[in-house]
């Protein structure tokens, strides 16, 4: 089992109907969640706790909003798509 797999997510069954309608998988909510925790990449929203995370493992970028409570990850959204963010001072 991988690391990834471990994480506990709550998600409402309206968010698992996104999930569905985008073709999200749980697996890719995961990786995206341990991605953030582990390396810090996520923002958070100070007057909600909340934090959305992305990751892009291939082609497309997964983002995730969510809040941690106590050994669960609940899951508030999750969208993803093709653009590529890039990084760097360059025009």
């Amino acid at each position: 089992m991988n690391t990834y797999e471990q994480a506990r997510l709550h998600i409402p069954e309206k968010v698992e109907h996104l999930m569905e309608d985008r073709r999200i998988l749980r697996e890719d909510m995961q990786q995206t969640i341990c991605h953030a925790e582990t390396t810090g990449e996520k923002f958070i929203n100070p007057s909600t706790g909340r934090s959305l995370a992305f990751m892009r493992p291939g082609r497309v970028t997964y983002w995730v909003e969510y809040s941690r409570v106590g050994e669960e990850y609940h899951i508030h959204s999750a969208y993803s798509h093709r653009m590529e963010m890039k990084r760097g001072s360059g025009v």
